[in-house]
This record gives C-alpha cells, sequence and structure tokens, in this order.
C-alpha cells in the first residue's frame, strides 16, 4: 500500500498542473449539473415495512384524506377572546387562503362551527387548509405564509403549522467553522501558505461533493436530511487529511529534504494512514444501510461520499499544490535555520504530559474512567423520538402554531391518533359504540370519536392527554395496541394504531432496535481493522473499548443539554425534547471513524517505534510526542466545525454536531491524549503480542510505509511540527 501511495504522491507532484486542472474541471461540471439537474429534497422521513404505515395508507385509500391539509392558527391577545371584528378577519383569510395555488378549500371555523376550529375558552382557533395534493409544494407553502403575515395585526396573532408553510428555514453558513479552522492551521504551522493548503484542498473537496449530491437528485429523490452530515463531514475530514500530508511534508522539509524527495514519501507514509482513516470513515457510514431505513441510508452515502473526494483530494490535489509552493510551505525563519544546519525540536508541553501520564498511569487511566463515566450517566435515560413544531426554535411560525395549538386544544391536539378496527363482519352500531367508549375511556386518552364506517372497518379519532413528544403517548400508543383490549370489544376486532405521530413513534422504535447491531458491527470491525494495522490484539481491544467510552460520553451529555434542558440556554434548546431517533445512529458511525482516525496517527508512532528496538515505555513517549500536536490540532479544527454547526444548524442537525463535537473532546483530549498512553504504559511490552499463527494470515497493511526503506530515525507521518 505504502508503495503504491508514493507512486501517487511522485505522480501528481510531478504533474501538478495536470492534477489541478483535473479538480477544477471536476468541479466546474459538478457545479454546472447541480444547477441543471438538482431537484427539490423531499421533506418527509418514511419508512417502508412498518405496519402503521401501511394501516395509514389504508385508511386514506377507505376513508378518504389522501390529500394533505395543515392548519393557520389564530388567536386574540392574552386575557381576551376573539370578536366579531376578528370572526371578520378570520373569514377575509379564509378567503385568501383558498385563492393560493394549490389549495383547495380553508375551512373557516366561525362559519362552520362543526369542524371544531375554535377552541372552548373562544380565544384560540385554527383554519383548516386542504390542498389539492398529497404533498406540500413550495408555491403553496409561501403563498399560504404571505396570506399569514399579511392577516396579522395587534388585535389578532395568526401563525401557522409545517403542514401548511413547510419545515422552518435552515442555515449552512460554515464561515464561522473555516475561519476557526485557519486560525488552528495558523498556529499549528506558522507559515500561511502551508496553512492555506488543506482548508483550499477541503473547500475544493467539499465543493465537487456536495454539488454532485444535489446533481444526483435529477436521479433519485433525496431527502433534505441527506446533504446536512455530508457538508459537516466533508469539510472537516477534508482540512484534517490534508493537514496530515502538509504536516509530514514540511517535518521532512525541516530535517533536510528536498521537494522532489518529500513529496512521494509524505504521501507513501500519511497518506497511506489517511486511506485507511477514511476507508474507517466511509465503512462506518455506509454501513448505516444495515439498519434499511431509506432516509439513513441516502445520509450515510452521501456522507460516506464527500468523504471519499475528501480523501481523493488530499491525496492528488495537496501534493499538488505543495509541489506548487515549494520550500514555501515553512517559515523563512526555519528556511533560514536549515541553510546555517541548525534544527530546532519544541515538544515540551507533549513530553511533559506524557511523563506525567508515565509516572503515574494507575491514576490518569482511573481518573479518564471517572470523567467518562460521568459523563455518559444521563445515557441511561436516553428516549427517542422525531422532529416537530414542537422541537422548532420558538421564534418560528411553525412552534408558535404548535404552542397556541397546545395552549387551546390540549397538549394531545398536535399529535391525533387513529385506530383502525376491523371486524369479521359489518360491526353495528351499538358495537361502534362501545369501541368508542372503551377507547376513550384508555388512560392517556383526552377524547375520541367515530370518524368513519366502512364495510366491516370503523374508524375512531384519538386526542391524546400528551404531546407527540412525550412519553405517555407511546405509552398510550401501546396500550391501544394491547391483545388484551381489543379481546374485551364486543366482535373481538383487530385493532391497528396509525396517524402520524404513530408513525414516528414506530421509527424511532425500529431505529432503537437496530441500533444493537449497527454497534456491534462498528465495534468488530474496528476490532479487525486494528489487529491488521497493529499487529497486536489488546491494542486493537482497547480501541475499540476506548471508541465505546467516548460514544457513551457523547450521547450522555447530548442527553443532559438536549433531552433534559440542562444548560440547553447556551447551545439553542427550545424546547428539550428526546434525541433524535437517528442521532444514535449517525454519531455511531461518525465518531467511530474519527475515533479511529487519532488513535491511528497516534499509536502508529508507538508502534514504529518500538518495532525499531526502542523499549516499550521509551517508543510510548516518542510516538506520543510526535503525534500529539498534529491529532490536538485536527481534533479542534474538528471541534470548530461541529461547533459552528450546533450555533448555524436547524433542529436536525443541532443536536447531531453537538454530540460530534462533545465526543471529539471526550475523545482526542480524556481518551487518546490521557486514557491511552496509561493503558499502553500499563500494557507495556504486552501491548504488541500476536499469536505466531496469527502473525501469519494478518495480511501487512504497512501503514507505516517501512517498505520505502526509510531510515530507522525518520520521523512519524503526523510528527509534531518543528518550530
Amino acid at each position: 500500500m505504502a508503495k503504491w501511495m508514493y507512486r501517487v504522491g511522485a505522480f501528481s507532484a510531478r504533474r501538478r498542473w495536470w492534477v489541478i486542472a483535473a479538480w477544477i474541471v471536476l468541479l466546474v461540471v459538478a457545479i454546472a449539473s447541480m444547477v441543471a439537474f438538482s431537484k427539490p429534497l423531499d421533506g418527509s422521513i418514511t419508512v417502508k415495512g412498518l405496519q402503521s404505515i401501511t394501516t395509514l395508507d389504508s385508511v386514506q385509500k377507505t376513508f378518504g384524506g389522501g390529500n394533505a391539509e395543515g392548519r393557520v392558527v389564530f388567536a386574540a391577545p392574552k386575557g381576551s377572546t376573539l370578536t366579531a371584528a376578528d370572526a371578520r378577519s378570520v373569514a377575509a383569510l379564509s378567503s385568501k387562503l383558498a385563492e393560493v395555488h394549490g389549495v383547495s378549500r380553508a375551512i373557516d371555523p366561525f362559519s362552520q362551527p362543526k369542524a371544531g376550529g375554535l377552541a372552548p375558552d373562544r380565544r384560540i382557533g385554527y383554519i383548516t387548509v386542504q390542498l389539492d395534493s398529497a404533498t406540500l409544494s413550495g408555491t403553496t407553502a409561501r403563498g399560504i405564509l404571505s396570506a399569514v403575515v399579511d392577516a396579522r395585526s395587534p388585535q389578532l396573532e395568526v401563525e401557522a403549522g409545517s403542514d401548511a408553510v413547510g419545515q422552518a428555514a435552515s442555515s449552512s453558513n460554515q464561515l464561522p467553522g473555516i475561519v476557526l479552522a485557519l486560525i488552528v492551521l495558523l498556529i499549528t504551522f506558522g507559515a500561511t501558505v502551508a496553512a492555506g493548503m488543506p482548508l483550499l484542498s477541503a473547500l475544493v473537496g467539499l465543493g465537487t461533493s456536495i454539488t454532485a449530491i444535489y446533481a444526483a437528485t435529477s436521479f433519485v429523490s433525496l431527502t433534505s436530511v441527506a446533504p446536512t452530515l455530508a457538508l459537516l463531514l466533508g469539510l472537516a475530514v477534508g482540512i484534517d487529511y490534508s493537514l496530515f500530508i502538509v504536516s509530514r511534508h514540511r517535518r521532512q522539509l525541516l530535517d533536510g529534504m528536498s521537494p522532489e524527495e518529500s513529496l512521494p514519501l509524505a504521501v507513501g507514509t500519511a497518506g497511506t494512514a489517511v486511506f485507511f482513516a477514511a476507508a474507517t470513515v466511509i465503512i462506518a457510514l455506509a454501513g448505516l444501510a444495515v439498519e434499511n431505513l431509506g432516509f439513513l441510508t441516502q445520509m450515510g452515502l452521501a456522507a460516506a461520499f464527500a468523504v471519499f473526494v475528501a480523501m481523493l483530494v488530499s491525496l492528488t490535489l495537496t501534493p499538488a499544490l505543495l509541489a506548487l509552493a515549494g520550500s514555501r510551505v515553512i517559515t523563512r525563519r526555519a528556511r533560514r535555520r536549515l541553510a546555517l544546519g541548525e534544527v530546532k525540536r519544541s515538544r515540551r508541553i507533549a513530553a511533559g504530559w506524557i511523563a506525567a501520564v508515565q509516572r503515574r498511569p494507575v491514576v490518569f487511566f482511573l481518573a479518564s474512567i471517572v470523567v467518562v463515566a460521568v459523563l455518559a450517566a444521563p445515557v441511561m435515560g436516553m428516549r427517542f423520538g422525531l422532529g416537530n413544531d414542537g422541537t422548532q426554535p420558538s421564534t418560528t411560525t411553525q412552534r408558535k402554531a404548535y404552542d397556541l395549538l397546545a395552549e387551546g386544544f390540549g397538549a394531545g391536539s398536535n399529535g391525533p391518533l387513529e385506530v383502525l378496527a376491523t371486524y369479521r363482519q359489518a360491526p353495528t352500531q351499538a358495537e361502534a359504540g362501545v369501541l368508542a367508549q372503551r377507547i376513550g375511556n384508555t388512560k392517556g386518552v383526552s377524547e375520541s370519536r367515530l370518524a368513519g364506517l366502512k364495510g366491516d372497518q370503523l374508524l375512531v379519532a384519538v386526542i391524546p392527554k400528551s404531546g407527540p413528544s412525550d412519553a405517555g403517548t407511546v405509552t398510550l400508543v401501546h396500550s391501544l395496541r394491547e391483545a388484551s383490549l381489543a379481546r374485551s370489544l364486543p366482535g373481538s376486532p383487530r385493532l391497528e394504531v396509525t396517524g402520524q405521530t404513530a408513525v414516528d413513534i414506530d421509527i424511532s422504535a425500529r431505529l432503537a432496535g437496530a441500533l444493537p447491531l449497527y454497534l456491534g458491527l462498528i465495534a468488530l470491525f474496528a476490532f479487525l481493522l486494528m489487529v491488521a494495522v497493529f499487529r497486536s490484539l489488546l491494542v486493537p481491544l482497547k480501541a475499540a473499548v476506548s471508541f465505546l467510552l467516548s460514544l457513551g460520553a457523547s450521547l450522555g451529555v447530548t442527553v443532559a443539554v438536549f433531552q433534559w434542558g440542562w444548560l440547553g440556554g447556551l447551545f439553542g434548546v427550545d424546547p428539550p425534547a428526546p434525541l433524535l431517533a437517528f442521532l444514535p445512529t449517525i454519531v455511531i458511525g461518525v465518531l467511530f471513524g474519527l475515533s479511529m482516525d487519532y488513535e491511528m496517527f497516534l499509536v502508529t508512532g508507538m508502534r514504529e517505534h518500538f518495532v525499531h528496538h526502542e523499549g516499550a515505555r521509551e517508543a510510548i513517549s516518542t510516538g506520543f510526542q510526535q503525534g500529539a500536536k498534529v491529532v490536538v490540532a485536527a481534533a479542534l479544527i474538528m471541534i470548530g466545525v461541529f461547533g459552528n454547526g450546533v450555533v448555524e444548524g436547524d433542529s436536525t442537525i443541532r443536536p447531531i454536531a453537538f454530540a460530534l463535537a462533545v465526543g471529539i473532546v471526550v475523545d482526542a483530549f480524556v481518551v487518546r491524549m490521557t486514557l491511552v498512553p496509561a493503558v499502553m504504559t500499563l500494557f507495556g511490552k504486552a501491548a504488541w503480542w500476536l499469536p505466531r499463527w496469527l502473525d501469519r494470515i494478518v495480511p501487512n497493511v504497512d501503514v507505516e510505509g517501512s517498505s520505502l526503506g526509510r531510515p530507522v530515525e525518520a520521523p512519524h507521518p503526523v510528527d509534531a511540527m518543528v518550530q
């Protein structure tokens, strides 16, 4: 592998202008394809094979209602009720809504009181907006929102839910993350040219991958969440992978090697590590398809594609740009020192830290475990759900409409359920009455009524007492599905619970059920990959277990902030809610890849020096000092990019970005910088033990590039910078 990567680096440096031109052409083609062929993203999240979805389709086919409808909510000021003047304003608004393209009917609750659109206190009401089709188009949503805005006045508050105006607009501004990355790179390298290389490479790769993803909508329907993770991850790993190669190249130049000699070797060594690091992320993300959920598979494959492009850019465009820069990737002061034959190394902080860890490895080991355990403790109370208008920021019209409906009609009005009862023969009026009564008496039901009767099927509309994100609603859905309820009814009908809230609950349960399998596959893959990379059993076992520790801390802190609301105001949590059902799966895939990146770039240095006949303790110290600074820089860049996602992201991406940022903090600084060297010190020589029979069958991937004939004293691919 190292020899092949060496040839890639040599070609990219020799044919630099061809490589640069090729990437420019790819970027232009991707942008042009996006402009010419891209189609709108699908905002819905659906899962095939769920009974509640099958039942919902059956209800719509049998009882009608297949077309979508939304609600426009209006309210008088607090402490007052709706007046005759308000009724006239609502009538005018209803007429205007009915004229919007794509709207078939707008039901005014004042003119049609049987529609039930007025709250008992007559302060809050809603207009039911029926649409021509089953999906809400952008043109229709904009027309409804315009009518809503025009109808607002000091005497009448008017808001609309996402079923009428679509989801709240989200931001995707990555500029703050890019600026922070540039600052970290400038501090790390001390040279503007060297700092700009990873950024430029990452932006080219990100632009190519994201525009290609949008262009792909011409052939496949993509959900709106598919590109979000690709945007964050493509930028982060794009910078990091180029950073490792630039770092190695600079280190070799400072050791007196010419640029022509250094570039192929930098790609052959650091590039090999980048290849395997990217492979871990790509496989983990592509592995999201294991859960067989369409939107999650799309998100994973889109992000995997962005990482793949970032890897290609770092292995080809980065060395081409470095070839153009020549010796300018190191500072003028360093070039003057080289001319005088001076070499100055500065690793005082890393040397002091590893010395402290190795003096008291048990203390640092136990301290790391305690910190991680405390952070991970809240994970025991983790609950799952899918986002709704109640989890949108309080400043959005969707959230305001949600809160008004809950205030006027009860929390359950935002998450109605439907119960479909199928009898052996057409039910009688008495059986229908008993069905509605028994369902209405079920614990957690606020209201129930017969909504339809056709043939041997009865449809009952149910309003829960609790909101769609509350645990009480989950309990109610399970209660309505209990076989004992059906057996207690005359005729013993088959009961099926559906409605969007029930569908969301089932999707969350499906995701939670598939999580152990995915986590097990990831942990197993981590172990097998590390056996090949490190030719050891204890080191891979430690890598897999330490990843689980980082994951637990990441999810635990996210539960405390986003589900419990601790310090939620600092991170835009408004309001606290169950975690997104697909958040743990995504965090597992991404954090696994990044965790193994840091493990590889740090511990391969330790192994290299041990193989080169240093003692186990000395090899740990040397390898740590060489890799620590660049790994810290890479982690800070990741934290900055994901932290920007917390600030700039929407209600979907914010908790994901937060969990990843916390995971990187814990993994890089608590696990890799503290726990790993402590455990390696305790292991001693046993860390590198591999049975002879296993050594014969495990492939030698040569991450260290020993096949390139490097001197024994040659630095590790991710050596700390020479100042």
